[in-house]
Order: C-alpha cells, then structure tokens, then sequence
C-alpha cells in the first residue's frame, strides 16, 4: 500500500473533479448527490494529501512535467466546487476555501507560463494544457454562490482569450507532431475548455448573447463527438492514468448540454431532442466515471494481489 500510494498518479484529480461535477450534474435529480460525490472526492484528495505530505519531492517533479503541471490545477479546480458544496453547511465562510483556491489555481497558471511558455517547446504541448487555462472558469462557475459574478465575468473572459490561444497551439501540434502511446488518452481533455467557457458564461456573465451561447454548445457538441470517437480507436489499450482525461471533460461537456438546455426554456425555446440527447450524456457519462474510477482504486489498492492472497489463504 506504502508503494501504491507514493506511486499514485497526479492524474487522478482529473477524477476527483469528474466525480465532483457530477454531483452537481445530478443535484436537480437526486438532492444527495453532491453529498455522496463530495465524500468521495474527499476520500481521493486525502489520498494524494498523503502522498504529497510523505513524498513532497514527487509535486517538484510534478509541476516540471508539461502534462502534469496542468492537470495539477484539477485539484485547485476541485476545491472551488467543494467550497459551493459546503456552503449550505457553513453558510459565507466557505469563502475562505473558495480564495483559497482561487489562489491555488493562480500558482499552478502561473508556474506553467513561466516553465513552458517562456521556454517554449511545442513538444510539451498536449490536450493536458488546457486544464489550467480553461480551470479559470471553475472562477465564473462557482462564483455566483458567493455574489461574486463580476470577478467571474472577468475571469471568463481571462480564460476564454487563454483557451483559444491554447486551442491554436495544441491543436496544431496534434496536426504536425506524433504523441506516444500512453498519452495519447489525454486528447479526451478536448472535451472541456470551450464546455467550461459555455458554462462559466452562463453562470456569471450578464445579459448572454444568444448566438455566442448556441456557437459555446455547438462546438462542444463537435468535440464531444470527437473525443468519443478516440476513445473507441484507444479502446483496446491497456489502462493507462492518462485515461482520466475521459472523467471531467465528458461530465462538464454534459452539464453544458443542461444548463443550454435550461437557458433556451428561458427563453420559451423548447427543444425536444436535446432532453434525449441528455439522457444520453448522462449515461455515458456515468459509465466512464465509475469505469475509470474503479481501474484507479484497482490500481491505488492492488485488487487483484488482494484478491489472489485471499483464494490461496482461504483453502489452507
């Protein structure tokens, strides 16, 4: 267990936020949903708290990678949802944990503009950097609970103008440059920055413009499709950590999806199929979260050695 934990990839806060999301996915269905996601969030932070507290040379080395350097920010990212989820239970305090993170997520951007920006290599690009660019609109997304919409109109925008410059630079390098196979599950990641713009605009952003709206969601929907469609060619790869990259960005990309949904009925705009095709997301959603989140906790606890040790001990 001792190794396992020290072993335990960075890349697992993809899941802690995946987990996190869906609880506020499912919060209009079943009203304790955020609180059993939050307990299991929790569980998988404490995990990597343990790690970082017995191997704290392990966040050096992390935060030198150019792929885990910004998928570190999903933890940051993770925190500012907690901070809605506990308000209910410690009312405006939660604040403290919401500039918390905030502050966090800062460090993490700008730890990876001074390491890879300045010292440019377009090698070190992946889908991976997007998390701490687009990470900026967990800012607008939770900021409404704490009636700090303006500082999430700003961060909107900050973020937006950073993730169509990332876009630009990452989705050429996938066009010019071959990626290695163990890393080739972080194109899933494809999925969430123009998700988390759709609906960090939404939630603090005032008036919204329609036609931005509808080009957020229609994006989305081409990317989702897209990512979908890598990890059926990925399938037959064996578990890989990178495959988190299939957690958040399917579960955000759904929650734009809803929320679109909710601000056309705002707006008398019914549209039928989109009630199915949330249906749909969910599903899938759901399947690859547990999916992966189970291989991880295989791996985190060695079950299958367990398991193994048990059979044999049992019939002596």
């Amino acid at each position: 267990m001792k190794t396992n934990i020290k072993n335990l990839p960075i890349s697992i806060g993809g899941v802690v936020l995946g987990i996190t999301a869906m609880g506020n996915l499912f919060h209009d269905y079943f009203p304790l949903s955020r609180e059993i996601c939050g307990l299991i969030a929790t569980f998988l932070i404490i995990l990597v708290l343990i790690k970082l507290i017995k191997y704290p040379e392990t966040l050096k080395k992390d935060l030198e990678n150019p792929v885990l350097a910004s998928i570190i920010a999903t933890f940051s990212m993770t925190l500012m949802l907690l901070s809605n989820y506990i308000y209910p239970y410690v009312g405006y305090s939660s604040i403290i944990l919401w500039i918390f993170a905030i502050l966090l997520h800062t460090f993490f951007v700008i730890n990876y503009i001074v390491r890879f920006f300045y010292k440019f290599d377009l090698s070190d690009f992946t889908a991976g950097s997007f998390v701490v660019f687009a990470g900026i609109q967990m800012i607008a997304i939770s900021a409404p609970t704490f009636n700090q919409e303006v500082i999430g109109t700003i961060s909107f925008w900050i973020s937006l103008i950073f993730v169509l410059i990332v876009f630009a630079i990452v989705s050429y390098r996938y066009l010019n440059m071959p990626i290695v196979k163990q890393t080739k599950p972080v194109i899933g990641v494809y999925a969430a920055p123009f998700s988390l713009c759709a609906v960090g605009y939404l939630a603090s952003v005032t008036p919204n413009n329609f036609y931005l709206v509808i080009s957020f969601y229609v994006i989305t929907k081409l990317l989702y499709i897209f990512v979908l469609a890598k990890y059926i060619e990925y399938i037959h790869f064996p578990f890989y950590p990178t495959y988190a990259a299939y957690t958040f960005p399917i579960v955000i990309n759904t929650i734009t999806t809803l929320q679109t949904m909710k601000y056309l009925t705002n707006l008398n705009i019914y549209l039928g199929y989109m009630q199915y095709e949330l249906i749909i997301e969910i599903i899938i959603a759901l399947i690859l979260v547990t999916y992966i989140l189970i291989q991880f906790l295989i791996n985190i606890f060695a079950v299958p050695r367990i398991w193994k040790n048990f059979k044999k001990n049992r019939f002596r």
